[in-house]
């Protein structure tokens, strides 16, 4: 979900608000082979300066987002897309893209919550709504939220605005996280347990091997 997902949000942002450049991914890598995560696409003939903190494909410069090389105010727009989990201090991570961030300019974030560990090449940690609207806290106008159910989002993003305001940007009414929350609402194909869903084959599956283990260890009790 989360590379269809984040690029549709960007592609809504690109169409509802003036993201300005020059354009900074921060977590351009792809680092699979089969990765379908290049934004570039979305932004044709502008500046876009992809980064990360390893060289490979989709990156054009070295960085360490607890330590940024570019200049105060010199991004024009700084996205950091599922990427502050695999920083080891996404606070000061988050610190340093405003500081880069020029006034006028906005920072886009976005992190995976309900979601497994997946080490790229390590996975540190995950985020609420609340959270996002804390580490973009130096933002002049910040907008953050979940997608999925509300007390255990699936996906969380978030956009901080300097010199500016957010007044004209509704993320509840983004068509991409419409249609996405509209898909977890129905939860076709899957069983709600809570705040989660799970396939329905795999519900079959792990139902199939626990029963006769609990029928068991009941019979057992009743002895």
């Amino acid at each position: 979900m989360a590379q269809r997902l984040i690029r549709d949000f960007v592609a809504d942002l690109r169409d509802a608000f003036d993201l300005r450049d020059p354009i900074v991914e921060f977590g351009a890598l792809q680092v699979e082979p089969d990765q379908d995560g290049d934004l570039r696409p979305l932004f044709p003939g502008r500046a876009y300066v992809g980064t990360d903190f390893r060289a490979g494909p989709g990156v054009d410069r070295v960085e360490d987002l607890r330590a940024l090389g570019f200049a105060d105010g010199e991004v024009g727009t700084a996205l950091c897309l599922d990427t502050l989990e695999h920083c080891e201090d996404p606070p000061q991570a988050c610190r340093e893209l405003h500081r880069v961030t020029a006034d006028g300019g906005v920072c886009v974030i976005s992190s995976v919550m309900a979601f497994g560990i997946h080490a790229y090449p390590s996975d540190y940690f995950r985020f609420t709504p609340e959270a996002f609207r804390s580490m973009l806290g130096r933002f002049d106008d910040v907008r953050a939220a979940g997608i999925g159910h509300p007390e255990f989002p699936v996906q969380v993003v978030g956009v901080g605005a300097k010199g500016r305001s957010l007044d004209a940007l509704d993320l509840a009414e983004l068509p991409s996280l419409v249609a996405e929350q509209a898909r977890w609402d129905g939860a076709r194909g899957r069983i709600r347990l809570g705040a989660l869903q799970l396939p329905a084959r795999d519900v079959a599956g792990a139902l199939a091997r626990e029963l006769p283990r609990l029928a068991r260890e009941r019979l057992r009790g009743a002895r």
